[in-house]
């Protein structure tokens, strides 16, 4: 049966006489698909390659009867798991190849190092080939042990334009490029494609979208809403993307049906919402964050309080002024003052919730208020109820800033109007030192007065060809130590830095700036622009200087310090003591409640120092 050939011979040998070689190459084992992949093989088309093995000997030298497998161990593993498959019997005849003459490691390394696998395009063309032959994609997988699905990316790349293979096959294009193209059967589709792109653009991503551009993905919101069921049902197509890695990469191709779908599912919703009343209803199917904040929404008011809800609003009153004074007691016991702190903050939380039981809906406001029906970013619908249109919106917000403004101006006074003259003295003349460093917003502010003078009719007219009126501002008459201020010792240093080298013929002005440097004519600008800023006042409201104070990022904190002096000598002992229970803790005001207001004044200004406190009139952002 032995033939022989240069020292190897070919033969037939049972399986049950073949054992594994321990001078096999491979030591990592065979992994179970693997060995079952070649089983399917070797069902399919029979056993493609012999096995190379040597003959088994004991210790005396003599042959046992049994062969040990050089090469090919997985496809004895193969057979072995034909016979539990009952497709073969244990003897089974195996080709074999002998070689007892060349060294059985050697062997089996050069038959798993030395060789090349087929190029994947060879494959692609293979598995084309099988099933235009007649074999069902099932059969094919099943034949080479993989899923139908990669039997199917194998087609679609197989059907790619021949010339997109070829260079595949040569490395000048990617496969994932080839999986792009893959997207569409349309060769002349695929070519337009590619012609329309830029060498540097022809990579996956970019083709995709190309080819898709007409095109919403599944994965999108409005799609989910839909339902592709729904969308087939009514007849639309969907491009599956085979090599995707989840189930929703692919494209809903009839976009006009799809949004027709939306807008008829969308309107159900808005019907609905109709009959409950609303003065309008708008269906925006995809709401972006931008266009839905332009909406306002209806602001609650309070109503008038019960005369239920007025007896228990005045009980837990008493009793958190009870509460109050025993705090002002305890000066000393920490435990005793947390305690009454914690009761303090339960009554709090109890007149809190009173309160928001009297919040209901601004009646004006709901009487205008309308709903927005769109598609949430999940798929599903968002209702948004009580919604003001971005023009309502808009007026009533001017209309509560009005009373704001008239509140505050009709509202308790906290500060005597001197006081209030001398605080803004020292507001101005920070806002002019830090304006004065920053000519970028002084440009800003000089062009808003020119706007307001020039497009609005606003301002004075002056003897400039600009018809600018600039008038220093005198702080002095307000604060008669200003003069020794931070602002001022800084704006004194700014005025010396700006005018060297500025002439004193007022005539050689102009044609001396023309000559300067930009940042120099904008820093004497910023200068002379901030000495005019006036922003003394004697009422407590809004001024125009707020929004220039913004501007700049003033932080009267850096200019201005309350003392006993500036501060707490003008304003009654209540209010001294509200400032410490601010800026410290109510606490610590407790601590000074049985001192007289000059004492009081100082120890306040104690402990307020560093704490970067300002009475309301004097924050930036308030």
């Amino acid at each position: 049966m032995a033939v022989r050939k240069e020292d190897v011979e070919f033969v037939f040998i049972s399986l049950n006489k073949l054992k594994r070689s321990p001078r096999n190459a491979r030591t990592m084992p065979h992994s179970k698909s693997h060995v079952e992949a070649l089983a399917n093989s070797i069902e399919a088309h029979g056993q493609l390659q012999n096995l190379v093995v040597e003959t088994e000997v004991d210790e005396a030298g003599k042959a046992t009867g049994f062969y040990l497998v050089t090469v090919g161990e997985g496809r004895r593993l193969a057979q072995l798991v034909r016979v539990k498959r009952k497709k073969i019997k244990a003897d089974e005849p195996v080709r074999c190849i002998i070689d007892d003459a060349h060294a059985a490691q050697a062997v089996s390394l050069a038959e798993n190092d030395v060789r090349a696998n087929m190029h994947p395009a060879d494959q692609f063309a293979a598995f084309k080939a099988l099933v235009d032959s007649g074999q069902c994609i099932e059969e094919v997988a099943a034949q080479f042990s993989v899923t139908p699905l990669v039997v199917q990316r194998r087609l679609k790349l197989a059907n790619v334009a021949p010339e997109f293979i070829e260079q595949y096959r040569k490395g000048a294009v990617t496969l994932d490029v080839l999986m792009a193209l893959a997207l569409t059967d349309d060769h002349t589709k695929q070519r337009e494609v590619w012609k329309g792109l830029p060498k540097h653009s022809r990579y996956a991503e970019a083709i995709k979208r190309q080819l898709t551009e007409s095109e919403i993905a599944i994965s999108e919101p409005v799609v989910k809403f839909v339902g592709l069921k729904n969308y087939e049902k009514a007849g639309g197509l969907i491009r599956c993307d085979l090599f995707a890695e989840d189930n929703e990469d692919g494209f809903v191709m009839d976009a006009q049906l799809l949004n027709r779908l939306a807008m008829e599912k969308l309107d159900q919703y808005a019907t609905e919402l109709k009959a409950e009343g609303h003065a309008w209803v708008e269906v925006i199917p995809k709401l972006d964050y931008a266009e839905f904040h332009e909406y306002g929404r209806v602001q609650p008011t309070y109503r008038d309080a019960t005369p239920e809800e007025q007896a228990q609003l005045a009980a837990l009153e008493s009793t958190q002024a009870q509460i109050a004074e025993q705090m002002e007691k305890m000066e000393d016991d920490e435990d005793q003052l947390a305690r009454l702190d914690e009761q303090m903050e339960e009554y709090d939380d109890k007149i809190g919730a009173l309160r928001e039981q009297q919040r209901v809906p601004s009646a004006e406001q709901k009487a205008v208020a309308g709903a927005v029906v769109t598609i949430n970013h999940d798929g599903k619908v968002r209702i948004e109820r009580d919604m003001l249109k971005p023009d309502d919106a808009k007026r009533f917000a001017r209309a509560a800033k009005a009373a704001t403004r008239v509140a505050k101006a009709n509202g308790p006074r906290i500060h005597s109007a001197p006081l209030v003259r001398r605080l803004t003295a020292h507001r101005t003349l920070a806002l002019q030192a830090t304006l004065a460093q920053r000519p970028d917003v002084a440009l800003a502010a000089l062009t808003h007065r020119l706007a307001l003078s020039a497009l609005f009719a606003y301002g004075e007219s002056g003897e400039s060809a600009l018809q600018i009126r600039s008038t220093q501002t005198t702080l002095q008459q307000h604060v008669s130590d200003i003069d020794r201020s931070k602002a001022s010792l800084a704006l004194i240093e700014q005025g010396e830095r700006v005018r060297v080298g500025l002439p004193d013929d007022p005539d050689e002005i102009l044609p001396w700036l023309l000559k300067q440097s930009q940042p120099d004519v904008l820093a004497l600008l910023a200068f002379c622009v901030a000495l005019t800023i006036d922003g003394v006042q004697s009422q407590e409201s809004p001024h125009p200087l707020d929004s220039l104070a913004r501007a700049v990022g003033l932080n009267m904190a850096d200019w201005w310090t309350p003392t006993a002096e500036n501060y707490f000598a003008a304003v009654p002992k209540g209010r001294i003591l509200d400032v410490v229970r601010e800026a410290v803790s109510p606490e610590v005001a407790a601590t000074l409640t049985s001192l007289k207001k000059g004492p009081l004044g100082k120890a306040a200004e104690s402990r307020v120092a560093g704490k970067g406190w300002l009475p309301e009139l004097l924050r930036t952002n308030e």
